[in-house]
């Protein structure tokens, strides 16, 4: 049995319910278009008469208005909630914490109409470059839009034929708060990390299993894979793949998902794991790091760039730059020691600063030249830029012949990188 003053609370409860529901069921029927009523549309804000603001309100709360009667579409940059009987879209950030409305879309069955006279299903293209003093518009394959300040007008095309008729009636309406470009608002965005960090906190739990296994491995990348062109997909791309010396296998992969950036860094021997490295780029932190070959503790397994002039500004290498100061303060055992790596850009980059310390008069001992007699006769790739072109692979034996290595030390003796 019920206390009196909590059977008064559970009446009080069940008849607020019921008022809030007659009020939901009494909003939607006043704004049915079923009955007839033309809309005014606000642009940067919203529908007059409909308490959904543009940057302000939850999808949650449309979900409450409206109800579940809706079709969710999910690309990487947008989520949209489309209520067709109503003519009704509403859109969200899929990354936003907040899920907050940042786009309305009207179509029919709806009615409405701009503050300026732009009358949906009824004006036509044409009707709004003449009001707005615009020529052309933007075109994709189904359809062709025009916007304005917090508000976008489309018609469609069609996709087997070049061109579209601007007397086309408009049959899409957005109203946004988008910035200059059509790029989206970001007011009371909030970026959710959470799904990022699951996905990145489930790979690095695999990647420190005390029995590492290269098959989980394979499985979360093609569980990523059926997802990689939704929000949050993951996306695994193989920057270099190699054989390097001591019969090890390389493979430097770049991992992306949301905006944020990884890289991982596998050696195998064999079918055993070598070694691997974990790093998150933007914070150039590593995440994980093992070596599970004993050989390999104290060497630099990091995969580094080989060129002498990269990227627009044509400038060396971060690994260039530390040879060539290494060759100007004639720092032989330091080269002697990249020589010896088993780091493929290293060793060349110790060969080149050698090979530029003999030509101002420094003798190389005979382990150097041996070694250096190695790598004049290797096919291991290198990862090289030529120019501004990232990620070409070269093998060493056709980088390091008399004749470039002439041309590169001219090269850089003449652009003063060489004193």
């Amino acid at each position: 049995m019920y206390g009196k003053s909590e059977c008064i609370n559970k009446l009080c409860v069940i008849k607020e319910m019921k008022i809030r529901t007659i009020n939901i069921i009494l909003f939607v029927i006043c704004f049915n278009p079923i009955f007839g009523q033309t809309s005014l549309i606000i642009p940067n804000k919203g529908i007059e008469g409909i308490p959904v603001v543009i940057d302000s309100t939850n999808i949650s709360d449309v979900i409450e208005i409206y109800g579940t009667d809706y079709t969710l579409s999910e690309i990487a940059s947008s989520k949209r909630y489309k209520y067709k009987k109503i003519g009704l879209t509403f859109q969200i950030d899929p990354y936003d914490k907040n899920e907050i409305i940042h786009s309305i879309y009207v179509e029919a069955p709806f009615k409405a109409k701009t503050e300026k006279g732009i009358v949906l299903s009824k004006s036509t293209m044409n009707d709004v470059l003449e009001l707005y003093n615009e020529e052309g518009c933007f075109t994709s394959k189904n359809y062709v839009w025009r916007p304005q300040n917090g508000i976008t007008f489309f018609i469609k095309k069609d996709p087997d034929k070049k061109g579209y008729n601007t007397d086309e009636k408009i049959y899409k309406i957005e109203i946004n708060n988008d910035g200059e470009f059509g790029i989206s608002s970001r007011v009371n965005f909030e970026f959710n990390s959470e799904p990022v960090q699951h996905k990145i906190d489930n790979l690095i739990e695999i990647l420190k299993a005390d029995s590492f296994d290269f098959e989980l491995l394979s499985e979360f990348w093609n569980t990523e894979k059926v997802t990689e062109k939704e929000s949050y997909g993951l996306k695994k791309r193989i920057v270099l793949s190699r054989q390097i010396e001591n019969n090890l296998t390389q493979e430097n992969i770049e991992i992306r998902i949301a905006g944020s950036s990884y890289n991982l860094n596998i050696i195998k021997s064999n079918k055993d794991l070598a070694y691997l490295k974990l790093t998150d780029n933007k914070e150039q932190k590593t995440l994980v790091e093992r070596i599970e070959n004993p050989q390999l503790e104290n060497t630099d397994l990091n995969v580094y760039t080989y060129g002498t002039f990269c990227g627009f500004t044509g400038t060396p290498p971060d690994k260039c730059q530390e040879m060539l100061g290494l060759v100007q303060k004639k720092n032989y055992n330091k080269l002697a020691n990249w020589l010896k790596s088993i780091n493929p850009e290293i060793a060349t980059y110790g060969y080149i600063g050698l090979e530029f310390l003999n030509q101002n008069g420094i003798e190389i001992t005979q382990t150097e030249l041996n070694r250096m007699n190695e790598l004049r006769k290797s096919d291991i790739q290198l990862n090289t830029c030529q120019g501004c072109i990232f990620g070409v692979t070269e093998k060493i034996s056709d980088v390091l012949t008399k004749k470039n290595l002439k041309q590169i030390y001219r090269s850089f003796e003449q652009s003063g990188w060489l004193k």
